[in-house]
Parts: structure tokens; sequence; C-alpha cells
């Protein structure tokens, strides 16, 4: 396989694991971006290469996601310990009906939940099987949707295993970010923690190389690309113990493959984790806490004075009350009590008040005029108000009914009827 050309204004990103937190992905300079230099060869490594630039000037420098503002488009390049390559024996189907089939097949070789991993299908293998590559679909699309968000159009996302120049015989050994990734054949290869003690590393390439191989043979030499040149002796005394040959280069374009993990992104209406920036939303986020707290603060501060104002009249009406009824021990109701009083200081007087039962009913006739006589079949006096028994045909129908309010309203009564259908109503002063 080839290299793919890089295009001017075209870069590449080396991710790292999720486990260094989606958080730094934006805020730290995490990222590994190769700019080309040239046409955007594949590095050809070399023993005396400078372990982070290319043979033909490619060069790896660490970014961050911020400082990548300005480029137009990206290859991404995603960490081997966040995607699993899986040989699976996988039906002849194709489109949804392989979507859908993949998570069953694959189920039983995966620790995680499969309905939050998304799969892709990559070409089939020489015993006939199909290696399908695994990522956790949130990671996936938080990270391309990093990109998109800022306007950077992603091109490809490549698992790093894959992503290695192979030839037959030889292995591929990438050193990044704390960890390798070996490409052991055309379609396979593993992810690797090594940490960043050298003689953790030594180790950690030595049990990759082995697991690898399993009881297969060894390959004739490896080629290791870099990130820095601190990879070089642990890489240098792991080889040595295993008696492989060693040549070092700097990290190259990705390869082409047909294991594209934007493949296996769902569709944009399920994009959620693409589409929300939490970053972006800080400002407003905060803009409307600081209008719901000053709202709140407003709200309290009037119900404050509501509450003190209706406490002073209150205490202005307790103490009228008081001051005209002196001889009163307890108030708990001033407006009522001061009604009461009155009513009964009238009672002495011998003077009626508007609420009593004949000034009520003069107002009553007086409202329904000359029908009075033949309307009433009955009144009651109670609690200050009327109540009346209609003759039926006089209050039969809505009309009627209505003419009968409107007439009580002007004298200053307010009438109403129990229901629809009954002739009885309430009478009583407006208020």
């Amino acid at each position: 396989m080839a290299a793919q050309v890089l295009k001017r204004g075209e870069v590449v990103v080396w991710l790292p694991p999720r486990s260094d937190g989606e958080r730094a992905f934006g805020t730290e300079a995490n990222l590994l971006a190769s700019t080309p230099a040239g046409a955007g060869r594949t590095p050809q490594p070399r023993d005396d290469a400078t372990p982070g630039a290319s043979r033909d000037g490619l060069r790896c420098a660490p970014a961050s996601l911020e400082a990548l503002a300005s480029t137009r488009q990206v290859r991404l390049v995603f960490d081997p310990r966040d995607v699993t390559l899986i040989p699976a024996e996988v039906p002849l189907l194709g489109g949804a009906r392989l979507a859908q089939a993949l998570p069953n097949i694959v189920e039983d070789a995966l620790l995680q939940d499969p309905a939050t991993c998304a799969f892709v299908a990559g070409p089939l293998l020489e015993d006939g099987r199909r290696m399908v590559a695994v990522i956790d679909r949130a990671w996936l699309e938080f990270t391309v949707g990093a990109f998109e968000r800022r306007g950077i159009r992603v091109r490809s996302a490549t698992p790093a295993q894959l992503a290695l120049p192979w030839s037959p015989g030889t292995w591929s050994l990438g050193c990044m970010h704390g960890g390798l990734a070996l490409r052991s054949g055309e379609h396979t290869g593993l992810g690797w923690t090594a940490g960043t003690d050298p003689d953790f590393r030594v180790e950690a390439i030595v049990a990759l190389i082995e697991t690898a191989a399993g009881d297969g043979p060894r390959p004739q030499g490896i080629v290791a690309y870099l990130e820095d040149d601190s990879w070089g002796e642990p890489l240098q005394r792991a080889t040595d113990r295993l008696e492989i040959d060693l040549q070092m280069g700097g990290l190259p374009a990705p390869e082409s493959t047909a294991l594209d993990l934007l493949g296996g992104r769902v569709g944009a209406g399920r994009r959620m984790m693409a589409t929300f920036d939490p970053r972006a939303w800080r400002l407003p986020v905060a803009l409307a806490a600081g209008c719901v707290a000053v709202s709140l603060i407003g709200l309290n501060l009037h119900w404050a004075q509501m509450a003190r104002e209706k406490r002073d009249i209150r205490d202005a009406m307790e103490q009228t009350f008081r001051d005209t009824f002196p001889g009163a021990q307890v108030v708990v109701d001033p407006v009522l009590q001061m009604t009461r009083q009155v009513a009964v200081l009238r009672a002495r007087s011998g003077q009626t008040g508007p609420e009593d039962f004949v000034p009520l009913l003069a107002k009553f006739s007086q409202a329904i005029g000359a029908q009075a006589n033949d309307a009433l079949a009955g009144v009651e006096f109670r609690e200050g108000r009327l109540r009346v028994r209609f003759q039926p045909q006089l209050v039969d129908g809505q009309a009627a009914r209505e003419q009968l309010r409107q007439a009580c309203a002007r004298a200053g009564l307010r009438l109403q009827f129990d229901n629809e259908r009954e002739p009885m109503a309430t009478v009583g002063l407006q208020t």
C-alpha cells in the first residue's frame, strides 16, 4: 500500500488515547500534528533518521486543537489502544443489514457494551474472514465533531496500527503518546501501553512483539516510527534482546487503508456528541445562570417588600380599629371585626345597613320593576344575601336571565343563578 498524499493545507493528527481525558483534548498540546514539507510521501526509515522528522521533511510536533484553527482539512489517526481489530466470519451482507449484524457477530470478543461501539467492516482476509474495527462511538463522535465544529474537514480516520507502512517480512512499530502501535500484517495490528519509564518501555516492546508473534516466527526486522528521541534507547535494547534488526524514523503520513473509521459514524440526527461543544456554551450558560440568579434575587426582594407593606397596612388597620373600639381585647381580622362593630352600632341606633333584609329587598324589587309582584315564588335572607326562587316562566331562557342580571347590575346588585335549569338565584351587593 502507498501512503496517502497530503494536500496543501492538510495535516495528519495523531490523536492521544481516550484515557488522557476528553477535556485535555482541546486545551493542552497533546495532539501530534504532521505537516508536509514536500509531496507528502511515506518516509523512508533509516538508522540515522532524526526522530520526529521524516526523510522528505514531514515533521511532527505537539499541538493543541486551538493551534489548528487555521487548518482546512485533517487526516485523523486514532490511538491503537482505542481501536480493536477483530477478525470475524461475516456473512455476505451489505448496507444497513451488515451494520445491524456486526455488533452481534463480534459481541463475544468485546468487554464493552456493543450498543456503545461503532463498527467498520474491512476487507476479506486470506482465511475468508473479515477484519472488523471497533471503537467507542462517543469518543469517535466527540473527536471528529471537535474538528468539524471548527470548520475543519476530516478526510479520514485511520487506526494507528494500519496507518504505519508495511512490507512482507518486516513489522512496523509506532511509538507515540506513551503507547505502541504494531502493524504485523496487511490488515492486522495491536496496541500496547508503554508508559514513560525507559525500562518499562523495553519490557512493553518485548511483550508486544512476543504476543503478536505467538507460536509463529518473529519478523526479520522492525521499522520503528518515533514521536521523539526518548524512544530510541528502549527500542535498541528491546530489539537487541529479541535479536531483530531495527530501523528508526519519524512518524509517517498514514497509509491508504480500506478501514476508515468514519464509516462507523451514525446519522446526523443522532450525533449528539458531535453537535454539542460545552466550551462554546459556557458564556451563554453563564449569562443565563446570571439572569436567573438576578431574577430570583429580584423576586425575593420584591416579595420581602410586599410582605413588609402588607404587615404595615395590617398594623395600621389594627391600630385604627383599636383607636375606634378601645374595648376590644383581641384583634384577629380588623376588617371583619370593624364591619361587625359598625353593624352593631347601626342596629343599636335603629338604622339599617345596605346588606340588611329590607334595603336589599327594596333594591331588588326596584331592579326587576313592575313584574316583581308575580315574579317571585319565595325569598329567604341569610348572611346579608337573598335566596330567591323565581316563577319558572319568568326565567325560562338565557335571554330572560341575562336581562335580569343586567337590571340587577344597574341597581348595584349581583344576581347569580344556581344553574341553567333551576329558577333559584342568590342576590347580594356588588363587591
